[in-house]
Order: structure tokens, then sequence, then C-alpha cells
């Protein structure tokens, strides 16, 4: 699974636990658990610490495990970060995509190229 899909599995599920008011300190476990990453309780809490840093997750200063979630139409928007390395991977597929054709191409001509010229060699010697 792409890191950017267990990020959004992570995010998806604080949402829903937020909208019901149940986020507790047993549930870093459960969604490190849910977005497939193996990790233990302390490192659960380390990724919503992360979370909170990126800006993706606020967590209150009186208490801890208060969060507003900024998910899918709630703020789920920062300049930078998770948004902007998304884009960077689309255009580095793409810069990829458009590099491994244009080596097919030129590998392609190369060849064609080559098999042109054994023929015109060979076409000289028998006439």
């Amino acid at each position: 699974m792409k890191p950017e899909d267990k990020l959004d599995k992570i995010l998806t599920y604080l949402y829903n636990e937020y909208e019901k008011e149940n986020i507790k300190y047993e549930h870093s476990k459960t969604i490190c658990h849910f977005a497939e990453l193996k990790v233990n309780p302390t490192e659960a809490y380390m990724v919503l610490l992360k979370l909170n840093s990126d800006g993706y997750v606020n967590m209150s200063d009186s208490n801890q495990w208060m969060f507003q979630i900024n998910y899918d139409g709630i703020l789920f928007y920062r300049s930078g970060g998770y948004k902007q390395e998304l884009n960077d991977l689309k255009r580095k597929r793409i810069k990829n995509d458009i590099y491994n054709v244009v080596v097919g191409l030129g590998t392609f001509l190369a060849g064609a190229y080559g098999l042109w010229a054994i023929w015109k060699e060979i076409s000289n010697c028998i006439c």
C-alpha cells in the first residue's frame, strides 16, 4: 500500500473518531493498525504527534486528546507538506513516464536505423 493511501486511512479514521468524540489514548494503536502500520502504541502516539505537527490534527494544550481534524472540507489543506508531496510524486511519475517513452522511442529508432543500414549494405552487395 502506498504511503499516501495509509495517511488517507489514518485521516479518515481520525475524522470519524472525532465526529463520534471518541478519541482516546488506546485509539492511537487502533489508528496505526487500521492504516496497516506495524507499530507499537508509543509509535502510534508519535504518528498522532506527527499529524499534529503537520497541521492535520490540532491537539489542545489543556487536553492532548482533544482533536480538531482538518480533513475532507474541514481545512484539509496546507501549503506544502502532504499535498505538496503528492503533487511532487505525481510530477515525478509523469517525468519518469516521459523519460521511459523517450528512451523507448530512441531505442526503436536506433534499431530501425541499424536494420535499414544492414539492409542497404546487403542490397548494395547483391546488385
